[in-house]
């Protein structure tokens, strides 16, 4: 990575070295035309690189493959905070519709953190027109694919 922009530096340098040596005439247009065409190929040359996948290899410096790994317990802490501000703000939008105290239990998707995959209300809920418009409450806010009574 280093060497490709050192070689841009000294392409660019030189550009400019024979741009002031250079004289005016037909021919110093030609010139300049070659010189363009080479400083094109010295920018893109790690792009066959980077398109075989060796792109690791120019990053790292010693050609050696690296594994990206995730902070477990960052990733938890932060999950944790997805699912308590998910659980509040339900809480705060059924009570901010005349629903409150209703208790629920969410069950998140284990692949990710902000999906949920089922809505179960805990409380008794005695009209189906209530029930209906707290399922509906649910669905908008959480978008769960299904809200069920215990």
């Amino acid at each position: 990575m280093s060497a490709w922009l050192i070689g841009i530096v000294g392409v660019v340098s030189l550009g400019v070295l024979i741009e002031i040596i250079l004289p005016e005439g037909e021919n110093s247009k030609y010139i300049r035309g070659i010189f363009s065409i080479i400083v094109i190929f010295v920018i893109v040359s790690p792009l066959p690189k980077l398109l075989k996948g060796d792109f690791i290899k120019e990053f790292t410096g010693n050609g050696e493959t690296s594994q990206i790994e995730i902070d477990e317990e960052y990733y938890q802490a932060v999950k944790e905070q997805i699912h308590s501000t998910l659980i509040n703000g339900l809480t705060e939008e059924l009570t901010a519709n005349g629903y409150a105290g209703v208790e629920f239990e969410i069950t998140f998707d284990d692949d990710y953190a902000y999906a949920v995959k089922k809505v179960t209300v805990k409380s008794v809920i005695t009209s189906d027109k209530d029930w209906e418009e707290i399922k509906a409450i649910i669905k908008n806010y959480v978008g769960a694919t299904t809200i069920e009574r215990s």
